[in-house]
């Protein structure tokens, strides 16, 4: 009888569990009409980008043969690629308002001492440099803080008291995104998550936190209730790291070898049990 963990069995296993994450992708570009032949097209560039920029070997050349041959794609279609992308990497940027959001979280200028968000005056001519107002003009000159004011309040993230003070509503993460906001956060989380367990899996120790807590045969009250421990307790951890984050940013405003990124995320997702296979 095989062992478990022969080759044959690991590569079984690791077929399916990439099917596994395929799925809920699928899903999504079928929401955004993105077909087969589109994402095959998709796929091609991606194999000979990721190829061409981490399988290269000391002092030779990367040939298009080579990378026809490390990725399976037709040597006229790599050469057609490799010409037409830009192999500079992609920089995502973070959203305007989540930035104003992590300021006014973790910036020691705009917390109190137990740090929490203060109330800030909604005008810098009421409260200066300790306003809203400077507070959004602190992060980008590009975004209207009375714009920023009014999407806020509808969603919910912000609240105006009767002497036109703005406060941050209790544990507000992250706005109501627009579908491009929406897009930025799923493009760098799901990528970052996925190096890190790519990264994990390739050595030993394992390199990167990557855990998680999962249940089943639970009722939906039951869920509920954990839902609300998971985000109490996760909002904590996440405004301790901004505020740690922010602190060291400050200190290295003149240090040019800090060059160094991090993304530090949680997530809780939840349904019935026999709706998994489906996802």
């Amino acid at each position: 009888m095989p062992d478990s963990s022969s080759p044959q069995t690991t590569d079984r296993r690791f077929i399916a569990t990439v099917e596994h994450v395929l799925q809920p992708l699928v899903r999504l570009l079928l929401d955004h009409g993105v077909g087969f032949p589109s994402l095959i097209e998709l796929l091609k560039a991606t194999y000979v980008r990721v190829a061409d920029r981490h399988y290269k070997l000391q002092s030779k050349e990367q040939t298009d043969s080579r990378l026809s041959l490390l990725t399976g794609v037709h040597r006229k279609d790599v050469k057609r690629l490799r010409d037409g992308v830009d192999q500079e990497k992609l920089v995502l940027e973070v959203p305007l308002a989540a930035q104003v959001l992590g300021r006014w979280t973790g910036d020691a200028r705009y917390l109190n001492e137990q740090h929490e968000p203060l109330v800030l005056p909604r005008f810098s001519r009421e409260g200066g440099e300790h306003s809203f107002e400077s507070l959004v003009e602190s992060v980008s000159k590009d975004i209207r803080p009375r714009s920023l004011l009014d999407e806020w309040l509808r969603s919910g993230v912000v609240m105006l008291d009767a002497e036109d003070r703005v406060h941050l509503a209790p544990h507000a993460a992250v706005p109501a995104e627009s579908l491009a906001d929406k897009l930025e956060f799923f493009g760098r989380n799901v990528h970052d998550h996925m190096a890190a367990i790519s990264a994990n899996l390739r050595e030993s120790p394992s390199p990167f936190m990557e855990r998680c807590v999962f249940y089943d045969g639970l009722k939906p009250a039951q869920v509920a209730e954990l839902r609300a421990l998971a985000e109490r307790r996760a909002m904590e951890a996440l405004l301790e790291v901004n505020r740690q984050a922010r602190t060291m940013i400050e200190s290295n405003a003149e240090d040019s070898t800090a060059t160094e990124r991090f993304n530090f995320g949680v997530y809780f997702y939840h349904e019935a049990a026999s709706d998994d296979a489906e996802q």
